[in-house]
Parts: structure tokens; C-alpha cells; sequence
């Protein structure tokens, strides 16, 4: 089955139906975020959460096309915004096989990474009496800005679709 093609059979997706898979599409998503946990990265690194998000992607990409198909609009900014997104992904894969990779030997704990490197900073930045981190609360904060703002993009795109008339002309 064959979501991105033109070849692949005219399912109407209303507003409703939309709505309710893409919630399920994000929630599921969401809940993918377990497949980062300790346990599951230690027997198999990242590559059940890699997977996880592929078809993940896959069905949003069908998903929107399909509703923006049925609302006449274009489909073409559906594979850009999947792209920004799966960029984001990798990065997110990368970032995470570099922590896990420098945690050593079988010894090591996988989810000893950057993570406990920020709970330290924060925890002696208490004890100073200083609650912030100075400038590297800054950067910790701009990163986490750039790497959830993919996610908000394709939010505020899935938002952009459901609000689209049904059965406009076909393009």
C-alpha cells in the first residue's frame, strides 16, 4: 500500500477521522519516547525508537496527504515538513548513540550520559545559591528550543490540514 502515490485508491479523510488519527499518530509518538529508556538501549541501542519513528513518519506523511487530497490542497509541503521532522530525528538517533557509545563497557550505565552531566550542573548551581547555570543554562535551553521545534512545525502543520474545508476541487 502505497500512501504517496497517485495510484493509491481515493480514501476521503474528513476532519474527524483526520483528527483522530493524527492524535493517535502523536500519541503514539509520544509514547515512542520509551523505546529511549535504559533498559531498551542497553540490549538494543537506538534502533527500535529509529524504527518506531520511520513508520510513524510513513503514516503521518500518508495521513496528511490524504487529507490534504480531500481538501483540494497541494501535497507537496507535506514531504517537507516530514523532512524537517526526520532531520530532527536523526539528530536527536545521533546525539544519543554518542552518549551511548561513550558510556564505555558493559560496565556502564546507558542512560549515564549528558542528561546526569545537567542534573550535576543544576544541583551545584543550587548549592551556590545561584539557581541558574549562567550561560550554559542558556545554551541548554536554546538547544532544547531547536530540537522540539521541528515537532511544533509539524503540530502546527496537522492543526493547518484539520482546518481545511472537506472535498474541495482536486488538484
Amino acid at each position: 500500500m502505497n500512501m504517496g502515490s497517485s495510484s493509491a485508491p481515493a480514501i476521503r479523510l474528513g476532519r474527524q477521522a483526520f483528527i483522530v488519527a493524527a492524535v493517535a499518530v502523536y500519541l503514539l509518538g509520544f509514547a515512542s519516547q520509551m523505546l529511549l529508556s535504559g533498559p531498551v538501549t542497553a540490549r538494543f541501542s537506538v534502533l527500535p525508537f529509529m524504527l518506531a519513528q520511520a513508520v510513524l513518519i510513513w503514516f503521518w506523511i500518508g495521513l496528511h496527504q490524504r487529507r490534504l487530497r480531500d481538501a483540494g490542497r497541494p501535497t507537496g509541503l507535506v514531504m517537507g515538513v516530514a523532512a524537517v521532522y526526520a532531520l530532527s530525528v536523526a539528530v536527536l538517533v545521533i546525539l544519543l548513540w554518542l552518549v551511548l557509545s561513550s558510556a564505555g563497557g558493559e560496565s556502564a550505565r546507558p542512560d549515564a550520559g549528558i542528561l546526569r552531566l545537567f542534573v550535576v550542573l543544576a544541583l551545584l548551581g543550587s548549592m551556590s545559591g545561584d539557581s541558574g547555570l549562567g550561560p550554559l543554562q542558556i545554551w541548554i535551553l536554546g538547544f532544547a528550543m531547536v530540537m522540539l521545534l521541528p515537532a511544533a512545525i509539524a503540530l502546527g502543520f496537522s492543526v493547518w490540514a484539520a482546518m481545511q474545508p472537506n472535498g474541495g476541487a482536486r488538484r
